[in-house]
């Protein structure tokens, strides 16, 4: 077997079962004959350091990265994108030699999929996000840089939305809505949920992160929830006539960045997005 035949990718996470991640990269590798495997890391926390070490061996490519490690790699890999910096955060690394470089991808994926799917620009418009964790910080960051008129983040412990606004440096045109406060979820041209709420097998599977009477028909509704790809949010805005977005194509184009950088060579995107729709319905 060749040394080429030995390449190996991965995604690294607790738990890691339910990432779709290995189907739709090794769809797009096996498309483009390249030889590598693509495998599923589950790594708890207590690991995590071993794994990462790993990486530098010459067989492997790189890595996704996923829940709850995107903060805690960073201090254990040697330099990090200008985006992975500001964002605090890393979804992709990739192996040069036994030198680690952090990725952050999940701005490019959000971004690319308004612009595609949507057709949505930023300058000029108003965005509600919904949440205030890690995806949402990658979300706020990719809006303000596209030029985002004025950006409202909502989080069940406002605080957390606070620490958000501080870390991103406090822009003027970024605003705290308050529980009392709901008057500031009305009229936005772009309604974001990064919270869990409405993904299957979750605690809040059967429930919508906004009640309807926030949704405008004019809005345009993001779910980065992905699965089910029709969530309560999703169905809410359907149900009134607004544009509703999965969260899959975003992650169909975080995970097509994260092969570039991988491999030099743009993936099939249209493969990708049909193994991963595939795997949901399987």
């Amino acid at each position: 077997m060749t040394e080429q035949m030995d390449r190996v990718l991965g995604i690294i996470g607790y738990p890691i079962s339910h990432s779709i991640s290995p189907i739709f990269q090794q769809a797009a590798l096996n498309y483009l004959g390249i030889e590598a495997k693509y495998l599923a890391w589950e790594t708890p926390a207590s690991n995590l350091s071993e794994r990462i070490n790993s990486l530098k061996e010459s067989p492997v490519i790189g890595a996704n990265v996923t829940v709850p490690h995107k903060q805690s790699v960073l201090p254990l890999l040697n330099d990090l994108s200008k985006t992975a910096r500001a964002i605090g955060a890393v979804n992709t690394i990739v192996n040069d030699q036994g030198v680690l470089y952090g990725h952050n991808t999940d701005v490019y994926g959000f971004m690319k999929s308004l612009q595609i799917e949507a057709d949505f620009h930023s300058n000029g418009k108003s965005a509600l996000v919904l949440g205030a964790g890690g995806s949402a910080k990658a979300i706020v960051y990719g809006l303000l840089g596209d030029g985002i008129k004025k950006l409202v983040i909502s989080n069940r412990t406002p605080s957390r939305a606070v620490q958000l606004k501080k870390e991103l440096g406090n822009p003027e045109n970024v605003l705290v809505a308050m529980p009392e406060s709901t008057d500031m979820l009305h009229h936005h041209d772009l309604i974001v949920n990064c919270t869990t709420l409405g993904m299957k097998n979750g605690p809040g599977e059967d429930k919508s992160p906004i009640s309807l009477q926030h949704i405008s028909e004019t809005s345009l509704v993001y779910d980065l929830v992905y699965n089910p790809q029709k969530t309560p949010l999703i169905n809410q805005a359907m149900e009134i006539g607004a544009q509703a977005i999965s969260g899959l194509t975003m992650l169909i184009y975080q995970g097509a960045e994260a092969f570039r950088l991988w491999t030099g060579i743009n993936p099939p995107t249209d493969v990708m997005l049909q193994a991963a729709e595939k795997a949901l319905k399987g």
